[in-house]
């Protein structure tokens, strides 16, 4: 029996709907997570950076992190490892640390840190690190893995912790190999990084113009470069999807109506071996459209547990009292909108969006979901343009 890993990511405490907390669901979802984890005998939880949802989180948003996480490695007899996210201040993540390691909780904050200094704990020990990897071992299951931790790696961060030559032109797989390098190439070796990994969703074609292709060497990562890991846990994109070797966590919840039903939770891994687990705490979104009042107020309770966001027929207006109304009749009433006469449907299930690889469809969609039409070329042209300069580095 190997070690029994539990990969989660992307829980950004704090995050709000329209100026709606949404912490309370956040800690539904937590405590729902801390009770699988024990259920499954979890030998270590890695958690793949954007903890927070701002830099500066609220003292609510930090102190459901800190009883979270000590709560997961139950003073040592659980490793916890925390790699930060582009959301996750670095040194706010870490500043704790001399209360966490204690308790068997581990953050890496900065590319090529070392993450801790030698240390036994009641369920694992430290065998050794350094500059951003750290062995550990369960001598209850008698085995052993060697974590490679690579936070979010932007060019600043890189700078702030590596020793790193990084010219103007370097990539981030080169940034990543130089990481790499200096990592012991031992077989039983898995990655924990907040990063992209570029397979179908960020793919290149030879027959399209070459800004992806910049924008991909740049930030994303190549799969190829993931050989020699066992596992790599992922956070950065918000719905739980992989392949063989690599999986992303997934958000914990939904974050915006446009958001596919899919399924919440984080995966659980063991010898290779890669199982989903649900677990709930969210509420459902909905976009509700009605063609009345009455027709509103006789279907809120079917949505009473679920963010509900009502969409009115184009020119029809609403009174004071109607508007308080519709307010005790949805619990979680978080807008109300008209609809635009001539507007473009737009699909919300998995799959039927546009390819991430595609920056103009993906900008008309957004414009559909925003507006309700179609863009205007010239601002698509526009948009396009900006978005090469920004994929080059010539942004002013």
């Amino acid at each position: 029996m190997g070690v029994r890993v539990f990969h989660t990511a992307d829980w950004h405490l704090g995050k709000t709907l329209f100026r709606k907390p949404r912490l309370p669901e956040q800690r539904r979802f937590l405590e729902n997570l801390v009770a699988e984890v024990r259920r499954l005998d979890v030998d270590l939880v890695v958690i793949a950076g954007d903890v927070f949802e701002t830099y500066t989180p609220s003292a609510a948003a930090e102190e459901l992190y800190f009883e979270t996480v000590s709560e997961l490695s139950q003073d040592g007899a659980r490793a916890v490892v925390v790699v930060a996210g582009n959301h996750d201040s670095p040194d706010r993540l870490r500043a704790p640390r001399s209360l966490m390691v204690p308790r068997g909780i581990i953050v890496s904050a900065y590319p090529g840190m070392v993450p801790s200094s030698l240390k036994r704990f009641a369920g694992f020990s430290v065998l050794d690190a350094g500059p951003g990897w750290i062995h550990l071992a369960f001598p209850h299951k008698g085995a052993d893995l060697l974590l490679h931790l690579v936070p979010f790696a932007s060019f600043p961060r890189l700078r702030e912790g590596t020793g790193i030559s990084l010219e103007p032109d370097t990539t981030f797989p080169e940034a990543f190999r130089a990481l790499r390098e200096v990592v012991p190439g031992r077989r039983n070796r898995v990655l924990v990084g907040h990063l992209y990994v570029r397979r179908g969703l960020f793919a290149t074609s030879e027959d399209r113009e070459d800004v992806m292709d910049v924008l991909g060497d740049a930030y994303l990562l190549p799969p190829e470069e993931l050989s020699g890991y066992r596992a790599a846990f992922l956070g950065h994109l918000h719905l739980p999807h992989g392949d063989d070797l690599w999986r992303y966590a997934g958000a914990p919840l939904a974050f915006g109506f446009g958001d596919p039903p899919v399924p919440r939770g984080g995966w659980l891994w063991e010898d290779g071996n890669w199982e989903f687990v649900e677990i709930g705490g969210g509420m459902e979104l909905v976009r509700l459209e009605v063609g009345s009042v009455d027709e509103a107020l006789a279907r809120a309770q079917d949505h009473s547990d679920a963010w509900v966001y009502l969409t009115f027929p184009a020119g029809q207006e609403l009174t004071r009292e109607e508007m308080r109304s519709l307010q005790r009749a949805y619990p979680h009433l978080v807008g109300i909108g008209f609809a635009v006469p001539g507007a473009v449907e737009v699909p919300t299930e998995l799959g039927k969006g546009p390819s991430l690889e595609d920056p103009a469809a993906l900008f008309r969609d957004f414009y559909r979901r925003v507006r309700g039409s179609d863009p205007p070329e010239g601002l698509v042209e526009a948009f396009l343009e900006h978005f090469r300069e920004v994929a080059t580095g010539e942004a002013p």
